[in-house]
């Protein structure tokens, strides 16, 4: 199903599709490709807005697909193909932040083709847009199975460039005050810590006797996170790397993903409830020597997989 989301201030249209299974009832807009509902059992599991203007003034990458690069290249640097290209910066620390301030989770994308259980989202990124080479060429495939919401990605480019996209869903899988009861298990034994401009400095720390052990399921509790945690070197099979659980609800959300690595962020300083998971490679990769490669080649593909599924067990 269809409908009018609304107009962006210029008049472009942006539409609703939703998608539905007998598990699951999920809406995305083309503005920014976002998820705008995920609902199980009726709940809606992921904080969204209801208007377009909410989503444009105030909801900043709140379901979005972000990118060409998601996450931060430290001051906006980066050498291509051999030559450093200064990319459009919208953090007041310099950095380059999901893509710049026109990134993909402010375009319009077009609504290439749907069903019942499945839509098609495309994206044109011009040559030079915020700064990054080469013209890309962006599909966005989500589809349902039962319980399972599968988020497909894939890009081309004319010339070699950055290309690293993510999902930026921020979820709460209950109606409470906060998150500090959901539990989660991350198969990370390493994170990256991070600068005072929120970049890695290039370490990979072991979790161990940190705040960001969750390789054992424990409750979230007061943690403040908006860090990467390194699943693998590089991009590899579709494989689980995340749990998260709420008693409160019986909701539980496992989240599978090509990625090499999962963003985590609270949404405490924006006064809602949700964590942000993020699949993706690791935040400035491109500037670090070891990390997993961000680089897109002309006559290659890109290809991203993330499914997030659920399942509902009586309160506990």
């Amino acid at each position: 199903m269809t409908d009018v989301f609304g107009h962006m201030p210029d008049g472009r249209l942006v539409e609703r599709v939703t998608l539905a299974s007998d598990d699951l009832s999920v809406s995305i807009i083309t503005y920014g490709a976002s998820l705008q509902k995920v609902e199980i059992g009726g709940q809606n599991v992921i904080l969204s807005g209801d208007t377009l203007e909410d989503y444009v003034e105030h909801l900043m990458y709140f379901g979005a697909i972000v990118g060409r690069v998601a996450n931060r290249i430290g001051q906006g640097r980066a050498n291509v193909a051999g030559r450093e290209i200064n990319l459009d910066k919208n953090e007041e620390s310099g950095n380059c932040l999901h893509g710049g301030p026109d990134g993909s989770s402010q375009m319009v994308w077009t609504l290439q083709d749907q069903s019942a259980m499945h839509a098609v989202l495309t994206l044109h990124m011009p040559d030079g847009h915020m700064g990054f080479p080469g013209a890309l060429d962006v599909t966005a495939r989500y589809s349902l199975e039962g319980a399972t919401l599968r988020l497909e990605i894939s890009a081309e480019s004319d010339q070699e460039t950055l290309c690293a996209f993510a999902s930026h869903g921020y979820w709460t899988l209950s109606d409470e005050a906060n998150i500090n009861a959901h539990e989660m298990r991350i198969a990370a034994q390493q994170y990256l810590p991070i600068d005072a401009n929120k970049v890695p400095t290039g370490e990979q720390r072991n979790v161990a006797g940190t705040q960001f052990d969750f390789r054992q399921i424990r409750e979230i509790g007061t943690a403040q996170m908006d860090h990467n945690f390194c699943i693998r070197p590089e991009r590899g099979a579709l494989e689980p790397v995340l749990w998260l659980k709420s008693k409160a609800s019986g909701i539980a959300l496992e989240v599978a993903s090509t990625e090499a690595g999962v963003q985590i962020y609270d949404a405490t300083h924006l006064g809602r409830v949700g964590l942000a998971i993020e699949p993706q490679v690791w935040p400035d990769a491109v500037n670090h020597e070891g990390f997993p490669s961000m680089v897109l080649k002309a006559g290659e593909t890109y290809k991203s997989v993330t499914e997030f599924r659920f399942s509902k067990s009586a309160h506990s």
